[in-house]
């Protein structure tokens, strides 16, 4: 991929482009951020999880207000439980919180298959939310929808402590319900689909070296990743992309071995270092810090730090970001400056 000047692109053409490793006319701009927009644009969080116009208000005005190449919707962890019947509490102003594991009891299992998560809790919000946006953005930015994979699905539906405890003490236990976590998110993906929405990402934050070795990871998530990737590419979606937290140097050949179109690169790993890894067979998606350059830095640092993150990636095929979710509380004028730094100006 290179540089190329001449007309400009939409934003999504960029990613796009990117995506496939085509000439782009600069960098692609796509952070990662929903609630952190939501507070910045005056949406309470409790609508902006619980209404389908309000999310879709807040992406459509961020998107445009910011120059955005393209945005990421998501409900946040507890999407998956909730749809299968778990209790989720949503206060005024937070995320959604999750009151209830419906795996506590390993034997509850059979009695989850029957459920319909498309139409449980708040999936078909969420699904016309992401089809709204696709309506008054789509033609002219790239969205992109989140849903969990299996390990973090897992852990929504067990607890995060339990499911690294049975993992050592009844893998196959495990190994059953993050299969039926991978037939779930396929189903969900599947109908996804259908919104319009351009790329899917899996979130799996739980599969960062800091939750689960790399070796657990290999054995227990990795072969489960390559299936599901595979059945939603073969489902139609035109760009998969996996997200995990943390330094995630040790399984970076085994992201890319998924057959994802991109990765999500967290802050903790130098970008010369990613690329030497990826080698440009798959996208890159990253990775300023959310919290000490979004959050908490100064304008003129986060501005310094951008124009450093393209200069160290060239024509690499990479798209702006945070490497994480920028949270809320995050100044407008911050992702202001991100977005004009981006833009070379």
């Amino acid at each position: 991929m290179s540089i190329v000047s001449g007309t400009a692109m939409t934003g999504k053409e960029r990613v796009q482009r990117v995506l496939t490793g085509q000439h782009v006319d600069r960098p692609p701009m796509l952070p990662i951020i929903h609630s952190g927009l939501a507070s910045m644009l005056g949406m309470p969080l409790g609508r902006f999880f619980s209404e389908a116009e309000a999310m879709a208000r807040v992406m459509v005005r961020g998107c445009r207000e910011f120059g955005l190449d393209g945005v990421q919707l998501s409900i946040g962890v507890t999407g998956e439980a909730e749809a299968l019947g778990a209790l989720v509490e949503q206060p005024a102003d937070g995320g959604p919180a999750l009151k209830q594991y419906l795996l506590a009891d390993l034997g509850n299992l059979a009695a989850l298959t029957q459920a319909d998560p498309t139409a449980g809790g708040r999936m078909p919000m969420f699904y016309r939310a992401v089809e709204s946006v696709v309506e008054g953005i789509g033609a002219e930015s790239f969205v992109l929808a989140t849903l969990r994979g299996p390990l973090l699905m897992a852990s929504q539906l067990r607890g995060v402590q339990e499911v690294l405890i049975d993992m050592l003490d009844q893998p196959q236990e495990v190994e059953r319900v993050l299969d039926f976590c991978v037939e779930t998110a396929t189903r969900l993906g599947r109908w996804l689909l259908q919104s319009g929405a351009h790329g899917l990402l899996l979130g799996e934050a739980t599969c960062s070296p800091n939750f689960i070795s790399p070796a657990f990871y290999r054995r227990f998530v990795l072969p489960r990743h390559q299936r599901l990737v595979a059945a939603l590419q073969q489902a139609g979606w035109g760009a998969v992309g996996l997200h995990i937290c943390g330094d995630t140097t040790a399984i970076l050949e085994g992201i890319v071995s998924t057959g994802v179109d991109f990765l999500d690169l967290d802050y903790q790993v130098t970008p010369a270092k990613a690329m030497g890894i990826v080698r440009s067979r798959v996208a890159i998606r990253g990775n300023l810090d959310p919290s000490a350059d979004f959050r908490f830095g100064t304008l003129e640092a986060l501005r310094e730090k951008t124009y450093w993150l393209r200069q160290e990636v060239g024509d690499e095929r990479w798209i702006l970001s945070s490497g994480c979710d920028i949270p809320p509380g995050t100044p407008y004028e911050k992702l202001r400056g991100f977005a004009v730094a981006c833009s070379g100006q």
